[in-house]
Parts: C-alpha cells; structure tokens; sequence
C-alpha cells in the first residue's frame, strides 16, 4: 500500500532547513555574553499557531474508496502549517488555518490521485533512480552525500524508510509528470517573447538584460516548466472529474 505522503515532500525540505541553520556550538563571546548586549539583542521570533486540529475525524477524505487519514493528514498539515507560518511573517497577513486545512487535504487527494494514475501507467522508479534523487535532495540541500541526508532527517524525527518511501513517490509523480507533457521545445519565437516581457516589465530597456542568446537555456526551461505545469493541470481536472471524492473537514 502507498503510504500517500508524497505531498510531504516539501516538509521533508522544511526539516533540511532546520538542519543547516545556525552554530549552535560557537562559543559565546565576550560580547554577546555582557548585560548590554543581552539587551541590545534582537527580540525573540514570533512563535508558529499551534496546528488546529480539534474536531477533525480520524478519516479526513475518500478518493476512490482509499482513505486519507488524521494521521497522514497530521504529518503534511504541520509542515504546511509551518511554511505558511513562515510566510505571513513577511506579507503581514494571518494563516487561515481553515483555508489551509481544506487545501492540505486537497493536496492530499491530488497526491492520491496522481499517484494512482502513474500506477496505472506502470510508471515506477528504479533503486538507481532512487538513489539518484536522494543524492540531488542532499546536493541541494548542502550536504554531502545521501546518508548524511538520511541521517539529518532521523535527527528531525523522519525515518529513513518513510523519508525512502516520500523520495520514490515524488519521483514517480515526476516522471508521471514529464510523460504526460511529453516531448517539448520552445521555438525562438516563444523564447523572445518572454524575453522581451521580462524586458519592459524592467523598465522598457533591452540592454539592461544580459543577451538573448546568453540567457536562452534558463527561458527555454522556464517554458517547458510552464508546459510540464499546463498538462499536469489539465490531467488533474480530468482525474477529479471522474473520481469518487468525499471530504470530511
């Protein structure tokens, strides 16, 4: 059985960041130890809502006679929770905790749904694929190998079998993703018109843009993201449309 966390992902990301941040060990110095600078410091961080889940049952959805529990609901929320959280702090604004309760869950039948269709297509990673997008998650989160990976995310309270497991869906989804969009190319005429929006949306002034030709490979693949993004999309609404799906929030 799938274990329908693959939207869990970015949590997984969320605790990578709290890896790599700050010193904990640094030694204190004779300035940060003083009175004055204990009070010239900068006040505390505000601290994240407490996810609010009174009241919800221990089945949140149904799609397609597969249930998406409290538990699994519970891990993704949190993480949700967390990046919204983030969020408000620089736009000002307050998390709906409601709102995003109702798009966790939706998040959640998506995953469900995609995963089932890639399922259905036969689309499955092989161990070599796996490893290879655990070592591109370690890259890219400033570490050096996918055991230091594993390792930092037990730290967080994430296993190395469910982290395994998070890892295969998504790339799974990702190549679900890439044969629904199938082959693709932007023409020129595509990628100057983008380049040319990015250019007034810059003041008018073509020279304050580096070449064309110079940044072609990064609009061409901003082009095909919108592509992959479009058809994904699109197979979405069709997968909702005939699926069987009950929310209980």
């Amino acid at each position: 059985m799938r274990t329908k966390v693959a939207v869990a992902t970015a949590a997984l990301l969320l605790a990578l960041t709290a890896c790599g941040s700050g010193d904990d060990d640094a030694e204190p110095t004779a300035e940060t130890s003083t009175p004055a600078a204990e009070e010239s410091a900068a006040p505390e961080a505000p601290t994240p809502p407490a996810a609010d889940l009174e009241g919800l049952p221990d089945v949140v959805a149904e799609v397609n006679g597969t249930e998406v529990t409290l538990e699994e609901f519970t891990q993704v929320y949190e993480g949700q929770l967390q990046q919204a959280f983030m969020q408000s702090q620089m736009t000002g604004e307050q998390v709906d905790q409601e709102a995003l309760k109702q798009s966790t869950a939706e998040g959640l039948v998506d995953t469900e749904l995609l995963l089932a269709e890639a399922e259905a297509r036969d689309i499955a990673p092989t161990q070599e694929e796996i490893d290879a997008a655990a070592e591109e998650i370690a890259a890219s989160s400033g570490l050096g190998s996918a055991d230091e990976l594993f390792t930092a995310l037990e730290e967080q309270g994430l296993g190395r079998e469910e982290a395994v497991a998070q890892i295969e869906e998504q790339t799974a989804l990702e190549q679900l993703f890439a044969d629904e969009a199938g082959e693709f190319t932007p023409s020129e005429e595509e990628a100057r018109e983008l380049y040319d929006s990015a250019a007034e949306q810059g003041g008018g002034a073509e020279g304050e843009l580096p070449p064309f030709e110079e940044v072609r490979p990064q609009i061409e693949a901003q082009l095909q993201q919108e592509h992959e993004s479009a058809a994904v999309q699109t197979l979405l609404e069709q997968l909702r449309g005939d699926a069987d799906i009950t929310y209980h929030l």
